[in-house]
């Protein structure tokens, strides 16, 4: 299948990463091997493939196949084992344990990665989302984010120990259709079958934070900036906040000034950080990809009303939509996959 680079990137990676894999700066079209893997309370992860390695006669990128005979485990501190597919998807018979030591072993192409051991924190309760409505002088007066919502995760630091925090958020919105195609001359939706189908939007930055010098103090912490824009009118956000490892925090505070400048983490100039906590066991020296996360972390969700005129100024209007076919009969099935699905978010309010 070809598809556009981005498309390409994200639908590749993205799945298991946080952030989207941009193989474009590759030197050489020189292929990585990315292993990257979360475990937390509720479930665990895994994925191993590699970068894109070829270009056709398009311009699209190839996708290279997935490591032969491959396969991953975890142990924990006891010696317990949970084995993983590697292909990104959850496996919620994982539940970990705050508290608890894990390491993950990867053997791939006849080659055994193993991490360094990793204890999974506590998180704190996040205690409230703040929304705050305001006008960034610094944008041109026709961007959409020139007015907006800063939305902002508070809570209680855990006393007496030192905690590193990252904040995600997700956002879901009703799919208006699920294919445009040509009808006499002129673009048209076909509604999705099923009519519930979602529309998926997801963090691409790095949003981390110590505890230092704030020991036992509260928290707020920015995590995104919403659009005063429409549509949608109800603005969906789930935002995510996790106590993660000293290394992952480390990692990717290192990667955070980077990553918002060029927009991957997994770009490859010099000043590139490969993977911080897994290494091949025979060849310490191989540079590869991704990061082992392991992380507690608790969730909530809010929708922001866009609907309402703010000190008399109204929203802005994001997008302009073809209209619905004529035919009442057409539609377009709803297919799931990592930017839509037909089930049904936390929290969702019709």
């Amino acid at each position: 299948m070809r598809c556009p680079l981005l498309t390409a990137v994200l639908l590749l990676l993205l799945n298991a990463c946080q952030y989207p894999v941009d193989s474009s700066a590759l030197p050489d079209l020189k292929q990585f091997l990315v292993i990257d893997a979360e475990l937390t309370e509720n479930y665990g992860k895994v994925q191993v493939n590699y970068t894109l390695t070829d270009v056709n006669s398009q311009g699209a990128y190839l996708f290279p196949p997935p490591p032969a005979n491959a396969y991953a485990y975890v142990l924990d501190s006891q010696g317990n084992r949970t084995d993983f597919a590697i292909d990104g998807s959850l496996n919620t018979t994982f539940q970990g344990v705050v508290g608890e030591t894990y390491r993950l072993f990867v053997f791939a192409d006849g080659k055994t990665y193993e991490s360094k051991p990793e204890t999974m924190p506590a998180c704190p309760e996040l205690d409230s989302l703040s929304v705050i409505f305001s006008q960034e002088n610094t944008r041109s007066p026709n961007d959409l984010s020139y007015y907006g919502f800063d939305v902002y995760a508070q809570a209680s630091d855990i006393p007496n120990q030192n905690n590193y925090y990252q904040w995600d958020w997700i956002h879901y919105e009703k799919a208006i259709g699920c294919e445009v195609v040509q009808e006499f001359g002129r673009d048209v939706i076909y509604p999705c079958d099923p009519s519930d189908c979602w529309n998926i939007t997801y963090n691409t930055r790095i949003v981390v934070q110590s505890d230092q010098l704030r020991d036992g103090q509260p928290l707020a912490h920015k995590v995104v900036r919403v659009p005063f824009a429409t549509p949608p009118k109800k603005y969906y956000l789930r935002v995510e906040q996790r106590a993660i490892t000293p290394s992952v925090f480390a990692y990717l505070q290192s990667l955070q000034t980077q990553t918002q400048n060029v927009g991957s983490i997994f770009d490859i100039p010099a000043q590139t950080r490969f993977n911080p906590n897994v290494y091949n066991a025979e060849n310490p020296d191989e540079q590869i990809l991704g990061v082992f996360s392991v992380f507690s972390y608790r969730s909530k969700v809010i929708y922001i009303d866009r609907s309402q005129e703010i000190n008399g100024i109204k929203a802005k209007i994001a997008k302009i939509s073809p209209p619905y076919t004529s035919d009442p009969f057409a539609s377009s099935p709803c297919v799931e996959s990592l930017y839509r699905t037909q089930v049904r978010p936390e929290g969702w309010q019709d």
